[in-house]
């Protein structure tokens, strides 16, 4: 392969401090670099590495949308410069509320490999890291491929609940090519729209057949009504539905012993697809249905 050259550059890394500080995390320090290294004259494999130290304040952590004794799962996102391909995301640290509050928590990441003729610049990178109330990820710290095609994608609301609804801000759908194989990749991302106490309650009395469709907000407090959550629809030209999948989102809108509401909406991503090896087809189109939590 030649003489092997080995660089390393600084790349900056966005820190999401609005998001993190809604969930109770603070970043003390972190740090990336771009690792390249060169084979001869056109062979490169680039990487990025990242190192920090999160602190986590669960007196800041105050709507909560998820249930169990885990923080909020700090995450980064590695994406092209000015690509209209949704980035790669990776979960740095998954721990519980009682470990995580305990003392600071020192990460170390890598992201999978790439190869190039020309190596990227620090600039043409995107490294952020953030935190969201809900999380269905399936990418990985991986930068999306420079060879790519849009597949057209429709949203379509069927959920039946109107006190919880979820607005959908991004969404897109891509088939990634390499060297090696091709892969699709849905991505959507937005925010939870909840109603009133009132509301929330009969969509919380009618989830369950046994309860008592007169109970009142005291008699129900406190209570939590889920997210609605997706059905990813893989279609051929034709129509031939090629894969289903269905993504439960595993969060909530929470009415407290008081009645009370949470202050903001939550934010929400999720992620589906497979390596093109394991349609019988190719995907032409894709669907993505909103369904009530239930359904799924």
């Amino acid at each position: 392969m030649g003489d092997k050259n080995k660089t390393v550059q600084p790349i900056d890394v966005e820190v999401d401090e609005l998001s993190l500080s809604l969930l109770g995390w603070q970043i003390d320090e972190i740090e990336a670099r771009l690792v390249t290294m060169t084979y001869g004259k056109n062979d490169h494999f680039q990487e990025v590495a990242v190192s920090g130290t999160a602190r986590f304040l669960g007196e800041d952590w105050t709507d909560r949308f998820s249930g169990g004794d885990h923080a909020p799962v700090l995450l980064l996102s590695l994406g092209r410069a000015g690509a209209p391909t949704a980035p790669g995301y990776d979960r740095v640290v998954i721990e519980t509320v009682k470990k995580v509050s305990k003392r600071p928590q020192r990460f170390s990441e890598k992201s999978t490999s790439w190869e190039c003729k020309k190596p990227l610049a620090p600039e043409e990178i995107t490294l952020r890291i953030t935190a969201l109330d809900v999380e269905e990820i399936d990418s990985g710290l991986a930068l999306p491929s420079s060879k790519y095609s849009a597949v057209p994608l429709e949203v379509i609301d069927e959920s039946t609940h109107t006190a919880v609804r979820l607005a959908v801000t991004t969404s897109s759908a891509h088939i990634l090519r390499d060297e090696y194989d091709s892969r699709l990749r849905v991505h959507l991302a937005g925010s939870a729209e909840f109603g009133t106490a009132d509301q929330l309650l009969a969509a919380h009395l009618a989830a369950e057949d046994w309860r008592d469709e007169d109970a009142t907000l005291e008699d129900e407090c406190p209570f939590s009504v889920p997210l609605p959550g997706l059905v990813v629809e893989i279609l051929e030209e034709g129509g031939f539905l090629l894969a289903k999948r269905e993504i439960s989102l595993y969060g909530s809108i929470p009415v407290d012993e008081s009645g009370k509401l949470p202050s903001r909406r939550p934010r929400w991503i999720a992620d589906a697809g497979d390596d093109l090896g394991e349609y019988a087809g190719t995907p032409a189109r894709v669907i993505v249905r909103i369904v009530d939590a239930e359904d799924l």
